[in-house]
């Protein structure tokens, strides 16, 4: 059964309006009770797009999985640029062009480039294991930095020491010289025979090439 409270046993004492103070509430006792999730690990190697098999159409562009990828942060230089230095030209596209596949060897690059490739030419960062592909072309002269990029410094290194396209043409002099044209084949005679007085006679044949 219920029974009547008297309520001024069980009432709160009334407070005046300006004696109360709010303050901040305690620390938790645990980080535990903190409902937020725990940060991720971030993976060690690149965040990217793996292309297998890369093709070298020209230096600081890449082909391979369905992918046309523009190396980021540079100036590509075209297979058929001609460069000129102490009056001599030279096809420093070309040359860009077998350096940076020498540097490749068919190995795996690592694009930031979207997971199904497409038709579109993609500018993205690459790298090879830890070696920043743009970089490397800056740096070694076989690509132009591009202005307000991330390669400038390397780029004006590369142009004062006159490495890659901002040197001079290869020094092709060491190579060995090309083996001479052989002589032309003797000419065989019309026929196998030829007439003497009237009499035909075998021809003298040629003697065999050595």
């Amino acid at each position: 059964h219920s029974r009547a409270i008297d309520p001024e046993i069980v009432a709160p004492p009334e407070l005046p309006a300006d004696g109360l103070e709010r303050i901040e509430p305690r620390e938790p006792l645990s980080k535990l009770a903190l409902a937020v999730p725990p940060k991720p690990k971030m993976p060690d190697d690149w965040n990217g797009t793996k292309l297998f098999q890369p093709v070298a159409p020209a230096a600081g562009l890449i082909e391979a999985k369905g992918y046309s990828v523009a190396v980021s942060g540079i100036d590509i230089v075209r297979q058929d640029e001609i460069c000129s230095e102490d009056g001599k030209s030279w096809p420093c596209g070309v040359r860009a062009r077998t350096a940076f596949r020498a540097f490749l060897r068919g190995r795996a690059v690592v694009c930031t480039v979207p997971p199904q490739g497409g038709r579109d030419l993609i500018a993205a960062e690459c790298r090879i294991g830890k070696q920043d592909v743009g970089q490397w072309l800056v740096e070694n002269g076989w690509a132009r930095a591009a202005k307000g990029g991330p390669y400038v410094e390397a780029g004006d290194k590369a142009r004062t020491g006159r490495k890659g396209i901002f040197g001079s043409a290869p020094d092709l002099s060491g190579m060995p010289a090309m083996p001479a044209a052989p002589g032309p084949a003797p000419q065989a005679p019309g026929s196998i025979l030829e007439e003497v007085d009237g009499v035909l006679k075998p021809a003298d044949q040629p003697a065999p090439a050595q």
